[in-house]
């Protein structure tokens, strides 16, 4: 079996968790952030899911992005974004296709421009 996952062994915990310390560095207000907690704690994660035959998980910069810019104060709308996301999945995945591609990257491109620094970008 590891030979037939190859390279994704070792890419794929490691992309996640540098995206989980890029959304940690990009929300934590200037704060120090702990790379060795981060991984101990998507570690421990990666383990259970494991156990549940799950795959593996992991932030999402867009979704830590759209939650911080709607005002989100707790971890609850994660919960409430996977029921959302379950029943669209549901009950609307035949219209998914109608969607242009411009439209959603329009969507994902209006969600993360507040992140820019335009001082860094133009100076």
């Amino acid at each position: 079996m590891v030979s037939e996952l190859g390279s994704g062994l070792v890419v794929i915990p490691l992309i996640v968790l540098l995206e989980d310390i890029a959304i940690c560095k990009a929300f934590s207000d200037g704060r120090t952030i702990d790379a060795t907690q981060e991984m101990i704690a998507m570690g421990v994660a990666g383990i259970a899911n494991s156990f549940m035959q799950a795959y593996p998980g992991g932030g999402s910069l867009a979704r830590s992005v759209v939650s911080n810019g709607s005002g989100v104060k707790t971890t609850f709308s994660g919960l409430y974004t996977g029921v959302m996301v379950i029943l669209a999945l549901q009950f609307f995945t035949q219209y998914f296709a109608y969607i242009p591609k411009a439209a959603l990257a329009a969507v994902i491109i209006s969600a993360i421009l507040f992140m820019v620094e335009y001082n860094v970008v133009k100076p």
